[in-house]
């Protein structure tokens, strides 16, 4: 059994020194291959941390924008209620001044009324002083 296996093996032997040499370039491109594999994902694993700096700039700059906002909004929330609580004020002296008119209005109409009874009870005691100076004669 194995005299037959060596003598195969030696009728073997011319194709095996032709696969040798395919079998190197296939060997070496494989390893070129990887090389160039290991360096694409070395290019990648750049790319990707740069990405990942980028992102981390840009995020920490919209926190910062996004603080600077809610600041703002804070304080115009306090701007509005400085102005609410003013025109609560200015409200509440309009109104006053609504009521003191309404008085003013019903002291005029009572003046009014008084000053034009007074005038005709001066109208009347003029025509009757006239009505008894005539008649006295």
């Amino acid at each position: 059994m194995w005299p037959k296996a060596l003598l195969q093996l030696i009728q073997l032997a011319p194709h095996v020194t032709r696969l040798v040499p395919v079998a190197n370039r296939y060997l070496q491109t494989r390893t070129d291959g990887g090389e160039s594999g290991r360096r694409a994902v070395d290019g990648l694993r750049g790319e990707l941390a740069q990405t990942a700096e980028r992102m981390h700039g840009d995020l920490t700059r919209v926190s910062g924008a996004q603080a600077a906002t809610a600041e703002q909004l804070t304080q115009q929330g306090k701007m509005l209620e400085s102005i609410a609580a003013d025109l609560d004020a200015a409200r509440l002296a309009g109104n006053a001044i609504d009521a003191r008119m309404a008085r003013m209005e019903t002291r005029m109409s009572r003046l009014w009324t008084t000053l034009l009874a007074g005038l005709l009870l001066i109208f009347v005691v003029g025509v009757i002083l006239i009505f008894v100076m005539l008649h006295a004669r």
